[in-house]
């Protein structure tokens, strides 16, 4: 089972006060050239020089990496904490009128293949980026952003959580979103006893980081001994856990007198002027009995919105029985597979948007369609998970996401 373990943070240490925003950055994975350049030019020891580290004149980079990290923890840019601990991570954001703060426990995880009542997955993982993450854990030793997992809490663990940020932090960050984030230590050895046995036995989900964690899974096994990874992990019922929706394009064409056609048997299409998209996917937003999704044809200058069947209510979807299914998941094994050659969706370039708006003026300056969804439930992602399943590409977006250098560790 996945077992937590205090441990020693590495943080950055800013001259004066406890505000690190100069130094932490989004994780690596999300910053695009233009981004990476404001990082670096922010501060000459930001952590994406260790996260995305460039070669000097041909030389390695990962080399270079761990010069920096070397350099930086004895010139006293990072220090290394005296006494193990578990970590509260505190996170307060607004969305539109509403303030959130989510509370995430900070802690080693025992480091292990997939498997339930440890750590499980929901989405796959490809070679490229985990071969990189590899070369810079070994080169390192460390890590320098963390797994975010979700586990099923209940209330009192929310509030043992909250009752943590009682002092003062220890470092606070803004980022670039807007979100405030807020480190407390937790150094009791009851309270820590308490917190690791209101985990013990329970499965952890991952919600961002697969390839991080399949990364510390080899980097132990390369080694030849048990070990543990660096995770964020959030309660389930937080308040505080957001998953904003991701819309998308699709290049292939879509006749949609085709598309009424071959849903007719499960779903009920109604077509409607594009102009009343915003309308439309308000309501379907609001009313999940309104139903799944829009299908914007710019081209048609329509948009449909594609529902179950009545007879085919949420309790009846085939194949599944109790189980909810998520919009993304219904359009990739129940829309998209009647639209390309053998139900191939590999063979489709997806545009992928996190804003509405975006996404249908994107599909009316190609031609393409633009599918608009709702966000994927947290209990939809746990099911699969429980499942043994893995979601389409892109199927969750969690906001805010937890900075890269805001809390590092040493690989055991």
């Amino acid at each position: 089972m996945a077992e937590l373990h205090p441990f020693p943070a590495i943080l950055f240490q800013p001259e004066t006060g406890c505000d690190v925003t100069p130094f932490v950055a989004p994780p690596y994975d999300v910053i695009d050239s233009t981004a990476e350049a404001v990082l670096r030019d922010r501060h000459p020891s930001n952590v994406v020089r260790l996260t995305l580290p460039e070669a000097p004149l041909g030389g390695d980079r990962y080399q270079e990496a761990e010069r920096l990290f070397n350099d930086w923890l004895h010139s006293g840019v990072l220090r290394l904490l005296g006494t193990p601990a578990l970590y509260l991570w505190e996170q307060e954001f607004s969305l539109g009128d509403t303030t959130y703060t989510r509370r995430a426990l900070a802690a080693k995880v025992t480091c292990e293949p997939y498997r339930p009542g440890g750590v499980m997955r929901h989405e796959h993982t490809h070679a490229g980026p985990k071969a990189d993450r590899l070369r810079l854990f070994q080169a390192t030793g460390a890590q320098f952003s963390q797994i975010f997992g979700i586990f099923k809490g209940d209330e009192e663990l929310v509030a043992r959580l909250a009752a943590a940020a009682n002092h003062e932090p220890l470092q606070t960050a803004r980022g670039d979103d807007g979100h405030h984030s807020r480190l407390f230590g937790i150094t009791d050895e009851e309270t820590i006893i308490t917190l690791q046995a209101s985990l013990q036995g329970h499965t952890i989900t991952i919600a961002d980081g697969h390839h991080r964690y399949e990364t510390s899974v080899a980097y132990y096994q390369e080694l030849g001994r048990p070990g543990s990874t660096l995770m964020t992990l959030v309660p389930s019922n937080d308040a505080g856990l957001v998953v904003l929706p991701t819309h998308r394009t699709v290049d292939f064409p879509i006749d949609d007198q085709a598309l009424c056609q071959a849903l007719a048997g499960e779903f009920a299409v109604e077509a409607h002027p594009l102009e009343n998209w915003p309308r439309l996917y308000q309501e379907a937003a609001s009313n999940p009995e309104r139903g799944i999704i829009l299908a914007a044809a710019p081209a048609a200058d329509r948009v449909f919105h594609i529902g179950w069947q009545e007879e085919n209510g949420s309790a009846a979807r085939p194949g599944k029985p109790g189980r909810e299914l998520g919009d993304v998941v219904v359009l990739h094994e129940r829309i998209l597979p009647h639209f390309t050659a053998a139900g191939h969706l590999d063979t489709a370039t997806f545009g992928y948007f996190h804003d509405a708006e975006d996404a249908v003026e994107a599909a009316k300056a190609t031609g393409q369609w633009a599918f608009l969804l709702r966000p994927t439930s947290i209990r939809a992602l746990l099911q699969a998970a429980e499942h043994h399943e893995v979601l389409p590409p892109k199927s969750t977006y969690f906001f805010p996401k937890f900075l890269a250098g805001f809390i590092n560790a040493r690989l055991d």
